[in-house]
């Protein structure tokens, strides 16, 4: 990637406004026109798209696709922006391996067409055998979705999983702060729902489980109306939560971050990476877009970031009522809390016990784990786990040794003594980043959606909105960003 893409310092810094002109000029270049200004250098282009994630990628190819001149602004020094691949641990080096977002599911259409188009594979997400169920300090196991050892709350988290997805089905997609009943779901909070709903603590355990696995927050911080709306983008719970025929049943070779990657290679030099957008000013001209040395003019901008990310743009002038909106709906949209970790071990010694290496459980500092193999031959055995919510919060304050003890712990209970001895560790942070501040995606607290839900998608004059938060298919999927990125396009294309 270092190859063809051109580093902030080697734009904005190494070179001369006069010689970055130059290399600008090319018909598929992503700039007009370069002019030194004070402290900082100047860029012209059609549009600025800000952020490398999926979403921005898939906007700025699309942008090319149609002949528009595209900088794709990118604060960090890589793409992929919540999907990272990293490396196992030595002697096991030549293995990537997901830090960040990996699955893919079958109605995910668009990452299969790009998964054919950059001649990538998938392979299935290990999923033969039983899944282990830990609650109330008894361990069991498990087919299907539901553990059933528990026979009450086996079926009303059951029922209560019927009643989610026929509330979601009322909802518009476009607009789910429309629905008939929105203002009741998003005056409560998920945790409200299951109190007034749930009899049993192992039930309510079920469903709080569901909401930490896909959202990485507590039931009681998210609306309902959002969780409602997040299911209805998947279709359904049963296939939010699914392996085999849901969102988890295919990883790529590779690990994912080699589409993000692939689509990359395919912009040259329109990525310009290290160069975090600080503030971005409209006026009848055009839009400006700046950082730390730069600033770029622009048409039309589109911010391909969570909302989160982007409330913390300056947006100077005299703030239009829409954008008030929008700023407002910006700081109702935190992050979830999330950890991802994995032991590494010689073999998947799992699966000798007829275990597919997936968990549910209520004890222990990770909750939701996955068999994390590589599908290469040689590859060790590796165990994933998430650390989500209240315990991914308390994990910040420990040491990593510390961390690393309480998974191990908790691997050891799921797993058996096997578990014990791991020959590597590998965690990621995602608190720690500082342009994502969290993951997996965005939630909206109560109130948010049926107060300021328009501002989610609508263009602020130049300005549009792309990010997996704003996409109404696979909300908070690398799905969901890639079709978001390029309704954005679609809609600055129609502008232009």
């Amino acid at each position: 990637m270092s190859d063809r893409h051109v580093s902030r310092r080697r734009w904005l810094s190494g070179v001369t406004a006069s010689a970055a002109a130059a290399a600008l000029t090319t018909p598929a270049t992503s700039a007009r026109a370069a002019t030194a200004t004070t402290g900082s250098t100047t860029f012209d282009t059609d549009v600025v798209v800000v952020g490398a994630g999926y979403s921005g990628l898939a906007c700025a190819r699309a942008l090319q696709a149609a002949g528009k001149q595209v900088m794709v602004l990118e604060a960090r020094n890589r793409v992929g922006g919540r999907c990272l691949n990293e490396s196992l641990p030595a002697p096991y080096g030549q293995y990537p391996i997901e830090a960040g977002a990996e699955f893919l599911g079958p109605t995910q259409t668009r990452m299969y067409e790009l998964v054919k188009e950059f001649g990538l594979q998938t392979f299935r997400t290990y999923n033969t055998g039983r899944t282990v169920n830990y609650t109330g300090g008894t361990r069991t196991t498990y087919s299907g979705v539901i553990p059933l050892a528990n026979i009450l709350a086996a079926g009303e988290g059951a029922v209560a999983m019927l009643r989610l997805d026929t509330m979601a089905k009322t909802l518009p997609a476009e607009a789910p702060w429309q629905a008939a009943k929105a203002v009741e779901w998003d005056n409560q909070t998920f945790q409200t729902w299951m109190d007034r709903n749930l009899l049993t603590a192992a039930g309510k355990d079920l469903l709080r489980l569901a909401i930490l696995s896909l959202l990485s927050c507590e039931p009681r911080e998210v609306s309902l109306l959002f969780v409602l709306s997040y299911i209805r983008a998947a279709g359904s719970l049963q296939t939010l939560l699914a392996t085999d025929g849901g969102g988890q049943q295919d990883r790529v070779v590779g690990a994912s971050q080699v589409i993000a990657l692939a689509m990359a290679r395919t912009l040259g030099d329109r990525i310009v990476f290290e160069s975090p957008v600080q503030n971005i000013q409209q006026d009848a001209n055009g839009v400006y877009v700046s950082g730390p040395d730069f600033t770029v003019r622009a048409r039309r901008v589109v911010m391909a970031t969570s909302p989160w990310v982007a409330g913390r743009v300056s947006y100077d002038g005299e703030l239009s009522p829409l954008m008030q909106q929008r700023l407002q709906l910006m700081q109702r949209m935190p992050m979830g809390t999330i950890w991802k970790v994995h032991c590494v071990y010689d073999r998947p010694f799992w699966r000798d016990d007829n275990l597919n290496g997936q968990v549910t459980s209520d004890a222990f500092i990770t909750k939701v784990t996955f068999d994390n193999t590589p599908p290469q031959a040689g590859a060790p055995g590796v165990m994933m786990g998430f650390i989500d919510g209240i315990d991914a919060v308390q994990a910040l304050t420990m040491t990593q040794a510390q961390r690393k003890a309480k998974v191990i712990e908790a691997f050891t209970a799921y797993f058996g003594a096997k578990a014990a001895n791991p020959v590597g560790y590998l965690e990621h942070n995602w608190q720690a980043e500082n342009f994502s501040g969290g993951g997996p995606t965005g939630f909206a607290v109560p109130g948010a959606l049926t107060t300021f839900g328009p501002a989610l998608r609508r263009p602020v004059g130049r300005l549009h909105w792309a990010g997996t938060e704003t996409a109404t298919v696979w909300t908070g999927y690398m799905e969901g960003a890639v079709r978001a990125g390029e309704r954005a396009a679609q809609e600055v294309i129609a502008a232009l």
